[in-house]
């Protein structure tokens, strides 16, 4: 096996990248991740980062951008998956590092989206130990089922280019 230091952390939000489509949607398939109504397909378009140990796929970012209601603006809702054979070596860390840094790249080349950065709901619950991870992604609250949520601005945002008005309520 590849050591974690070996890792390649492929950018492919918006790139249309066939290997890293088909190697995501073969390990989403092969560990059962996705619920019966998510579609692989729809989903590798939402991929930001493709994580590669040699030939294999180790672990993904993917990210679906819509408003978060509290904080008024879109946000990036990130979610990441290590492969079984990957996990315990410290690779989301730099995943949600390189995911942010690949979106707010995006967000700058695309003012009109008004992205204002990334945020995440944490699923497993022996992450979130401190109020701000390694990634940066600091804790704003509680979703109403107890999950943690997370958000990083960009650097660049401006308040107020987004959603201001909507009820806060996520």
């Amino acid at each position: 096996m590849v050591e974690a230091e070996t890792v390649d952390y492929r950018r492919v939000w918006h790139r249309q990248d066939t290997d890293a489509t088909n190697d995501a949607i073969a390990m989403w398939k092969r560990e059962g991740i996705l619920s019966a109504d998510t579609s692989p397909e729809r989903r590798a378009e939402e991929m930001v980062i493709a994580i590669y140990a040699g030939d294999e796929i180790a672990g993904c970012l993917t990210a679906d951008i819509q408003v978060l209601p509290r904080m008024r603006e879109k946000f990036a809702f990130c979610r990441s998956f290590i492969a079984p054979a990957w996990r315990g070596k410290r690779l989301t860390d730099r995943l949600m590092i390189d995911g942010h840094d690949e979106l707010c790249r995006w967000s700058k080349a695309h003012p009109g989206e008004k992205l204002a950065g990334c945020a995440a709901i944490y699923e497993n619950r022996v992450l979130g130990n401190n109020p701000v991870e390694p990634s940066g992604l600091c804790l704003i609250g509680y979703t109403p089922q107890g999950r943690q949520l997370r958000v990083l601005w960009f650097d660049h945002y401006q308040l107020g280019q987004g959603s201001e008005g909507q009820n806060p309520q996520l």
